[in-house]
């Protein structure tokens, strides 16, 4: 008990000093916040060609290829009797950037690999990360559109908190859709559409897939141009199927939001709004009906010096899970990272993360999580990094409560 409010505290400090992560406003489902991240990182790179290095005509790519090695110390989430094992996951990373005209490019990335356990080879898996897909712009006078197909397949149970425990947890998402955004200088909308999937692989719990349809539209105003604000709405349908009695359900939110440019180095946003959940009753034997509340997603980025950068995000949503039961849920994360050691970076990320079933209200999870990363570049081509995580998850479930030790070596090379 002292240990979990020492680090409420360290969570709290946190907060009061700020940081930086990319989260679009509230949407009726959002597949993976990582995902976006990776797409963000992935159109900043865009942006510099020099980023590439090979060019094959007007084609620009880029290829690299990894090996990380890790030490787990409890590989199926147990309560009691963990297991540990050294895991090696060889992978490879391809992106592509083809302006096509001065006005449409076309981008592609993914990075996929092999997860092979040295003791528990019934866990061994494919991955493919947060951020793979393709997008194509076409740009119009005021007008940019957006195709778009991003896929994962994700590995880490401790990831999906509702499948705490299960540790032959794997899940591939896939989402595509477009969106149109019309930018009048003074005055932004934003109109969308994404259909997704979702498959639980090797799943022992019997976790359900699903598909969905969502759709988001929101529109703001600059009463100056350090700042637009204005409302945003969104739906979504989701179906589940396979042996898991999930009921199908509809979402909706409306809300408002802002974002501002403090300074050079200092971003913020906010998205506000209220949330309806509406689950199909008539479908299973769920004794539970709707369920509504506020959403937030904060989010503020800062360059402190050349020193320091961070990323502080805290928010509430009610979430239609691709991976399980629809929950509350509340988190907080804090990213620094440090570049104060010649030639090394240093992230050390903190997390906490609450949720409740709405289904089941008993079926409550705090997850926390802390970790510490030190990379250097070794070569002009290769690269190496040394990171060690720690994951604590207490469950309302019995059998459900889990900490894991996660430590990884880990090589990329550029070619």
């Amino acid at each position: 008990m002292a240990r979990r409010i020492g680090f409420l505290i360290l969570m709290a400090l946190a907060g009061l000093i700020s940081t930086r992560e990319t989260v679009r406003g509230q949407e009726a489902l959002r597949i993976s916040l990582a995902g976006d991240l990776a797409a963000e990182a992935q159109k900043q790179a865009e942006s510099a060609i020099g980023y590439y290095n090979l060019l094959t005509g007007p084609v620009a790519w880029r290829f690299s290829s990894g090996l990380e090695t890790d030490y787990n110390d409890n590989v199926r989430l147990q309560s009691r009797d963990a297991q540990s094992d050294f895991i090696f996951r060889p992978n490879a990373n391809v992106q592509m950037h083809w302006p096509i005209t001065q006005l449409n490019d076309l981008n592609m990335s993914l990075t996929a690999g092999y997860s092979a356990y040295v003791q528990h080879s019934d866990l061994d898996q494919f991955f493919v990360n947060p951020g793979s897909g393709i997008s194509f712009n076409i740009y119009a006078g005021d007008f940019v559109i957006n195709l778009h197909d991003q896929i994962s397949i994700t590995e880490n149970a401790y990831q999906n908190q509702s499948a705490s425990g299960n540790a032959t947890y794997a899940a591939l998402q896939n989402t595509a859709g477009v969106n149109a955004l019309w930018d009048l200088n003074k005055a932004v909308m934003t109109l969308g559409y994404d259909h997704g999937n979702y498959l639980a692989l090797n799943s022992s719990q019997g976790q359900p897939d699903a598909a969905s349809e969502n759709f988001f539209l929101n529109g703001g105003v600059r009463p100056v141009s350090a700042i637009l604000a204005g409302v945003e709405a969104g739906g979504g349908l989701i179906h589940y199927s396979g042996s898991t009695p999930t009921p199908d359900a509809t979402q909706w939110n409306v809300g408002a939001f802002c974002t501002a440019t403090l300074s050079q180095y200092l971003e913020a946003r906010l998205d506000a709004g209220y949330t309806k959940f509406l689950p199909d009753m008539t479908s299973t034997n769920f004794d539970s009906g709707a369920s509504s509340g506020f959403y937030v997603q904060f989010l503020l980025t800062h360059r402190v010096n050349r020193f320091l950068n961070y990323s502080f995000s805290a928010g509430r949503s009610i979430d239609l899970q691709y991976n399980g039961q629809p929950y509350n849920r509340y988190t907080v994360r804090w990213q620094p990272n440090w570049t104060f050691l010649h030639n090394y970076t240093l992230s050390t990320p903190l997390w906490w993360e609450h949720g409740t079933e709405l289904y089941l209200q008993s079926a409550t999870y705090d997850q926390y999580g802390a970790g510490i990363s030190l990379g250097r570049q070794l070569t002009q081509k290769l690269s190496g990094s040394l990171t060690y995580q720690f994951v604590e998850e207490t469950s309302g479930q019995p059998g459900l409560s889990y900490t894991d030790n996660i430590v990884s070596l880990s090589f990329s090379y550029q070619f």
